[in-house]
């Protein structure tokens, strides 16, 4: 498992893609076991004082761990590449380790601001210590890294914007197992997702009705009638509601497709639920538009801000404003 370590290593190192630490008695480089080094360091009466710890994290770098380089007001990140060196008369970046550092298109190592790091991650910079682990900021570190990678800088607002969209997406999952599994309080036999359908529809700017049940003798049915009229046109919508939870078959394809109208009308079959192929070929071939679970909550989730208190209530939405984890 990779680390990320901090190494307070002198500046100068950075432009040689290495990391250094002190110590320049010993080189850490002659040894490969830490309990020879250790060895050594008791048999030359080297007082490393309370510091094994992270002179034992130091020369267990290995390759594909991060190193993060506090500068003046900013860090630099790179990931250890295998060997060590040790350099005669260091002093303080005596032992170093190699690392490649993130750079950008001009070769300059890539200096991310600490005024942009979170909180507790800029604070923790203040450790006093040459040496200290960051693994707890891990997310946070590692989208550092894919930032550099993919764009060889930081966009802050790109990451801000993912961890958005994380929640969305998440918001959008919760939302449709909600009416999936039938956990909001809109009301039963599926009057209330036609309910929900038609004030979508109105938000649309058309004029909407739950149409009379049983209004024919054979298998042609809808659930909502619209309409919306503008001075260079005019539009009809059919929509069969179906509230279910695995799939939606082809029932109401074939309820909108026997509906026999002299003029134009879009005929749209709206589900909770998932809708297989063969029933979307199906719809294609009846002239019928389908609108699964997912494409619902994405309809319910751009209207939302327009949406009535009562029918979030309902859906379980909450209203008030949410903090963005940094």
């Amino acid at each position: 498992m990779s680390q990320i370590i901090l190494v307070r290593s002198p500046e100068e190192l950075i432009s040689e893609s290495l990391a250094g630490y002190g110590w320049g008695c010993i080189d850490m480089s002659s040894f490969s076991e830490f309990s020879d080094l250790m060895q050594y360091v008791e048999d030359e009466n080297i007082d490393i004082g309370r510091q094994r710890n992270q002179i034992y994290r130091f020369f267990h770098a290995k390759p594909g761990d991060v190193v993060v380089v506090p500068i003046s007001r900013a860090i630099v990140i790179g990931v250890v590449r295998e060997g060590k060196v040790h350099k005669e008369n260091g002093g303080y970046g005596s032992n170093c380790i190699n690392v490649d550092y993130f750079k950008d298109e001009n070769g300059e190592p890539i200096k991310i601001p600490r005024a942009q790091l979170s909180e507790r991650l800029e604070s923790r910079l203040k450790i006093r210590m040459t040496i200290a682990p960051l693994n707890e900021f891990a997310d946070e570190i590692d989208e550092y890294v894919r930032e550099l990678k993919d764009n060889k800088k930081v966009c802050f607002d790109s990451i801000f914007q993912q961890k958005k969209d994380a929640q969305v997406a998440e918001f959008k999952r919760g939302l449709l197992s909600r009416l999936r599994n039938g956990e909001t309080t809109l009301e039963s036999g599926g009057y209330g997702l036609e309910k929900l359908v038609k004030e979508l529809m109105e938000l649309e700017g058309y004029s909407a009705q739950i149409a009379a049940k049983n209004k024919t003798s054979d298998i042609s049915d809808v659930d909502i009638e619209a309409s919306r009229t503008d001075p260079v046109s005019s539009n009809r919508v059919f929509i069969q509601v179906k509230h279910h939870r695995g799939e939606t078959d082809g029932l109401g394809i074939r309820q909108l497709a026997a509906i026999d109208e002299d003029e134009h009308v879009d005929k749209w079959l709206i589900t909770t639920a998932d809708v297989a192929d063969e029933t979307l070929e199906f719809a294609t071939t009846a002239s019928v538009s389908v609108m699964d679970g997912s494409k619902l909550v994405d309809w319910i989730y751009d209207r939302i801000d327009e949406l009535s208190v009562s029918s979030k209530e309902r859906l379980g939405i909450g209203v008030l404003p949410q903090i963005i984890a940094s």
